[in-house]
């Protein structure tokens, strides 16, 4: 059962767009996040509480490296936004600090839903644009 599961997987991902695919990056940030915030409080939960944080940071990283620099000032902030969370997990790891996770998993999950409407958008307008070329089934009147 786990290898048919790890097959739907592996083919959800290969075949998704870049839109889905930035949201399965965000999808499993924030879900390590929330497993990552579980594990505070208690020492011989450190081990677990640090795979979760790595695993979020594996996810911003490919978020950070899906980004198009040369595309404009968004992606530059993007860059610096994803760069400040990396760090900030490292020293919620370090010091112990679940609040660090916490702002962290704020600007994920704000952040994701932007992406979220903004993929809608540009699916939406895509859409249109190839209702428009189709017109009316060709026939003119």
């Amino acid at each position: 059962m786990q290898q048919g599961y790890q097959l739907y997987r592996s083919a959800n991902v290969e075949t998704a767009d870049q839109g889905k695919l930035i949201l399965i990056a965000y999808d499993v940030a924030i879900k390590h996040c929330r497993l990552a915030m579980d594990k505070f409080g208690d020492y011989r939960l450190i081990a677990e509480r640090t795979k979760h944080l790595f695993k979020v940071q594996d996810a911003i990283t490919q978020l950070l490296s899906a980004l198009r620099l040369d595309v404009g000032e968004i992606a530059h902030n993007l860059y610096r936004l994803y760069n400040y969370m990396l760090r900030t997990l490292v020293q919620a790891g370090i010091k112990g600090d679940r609040s660090k996770v916490e702002e962290v998993l704020g600007y994920l999950v704000k952040l994701r839903g932007a992406w979220e409407e903004a993929i809608r958008k540009v699916r939406l307008e895509a859409s249109g644009k190839a209702l428009g070329e189709v017109g009316n089934g060709g026939w003119q009147r």
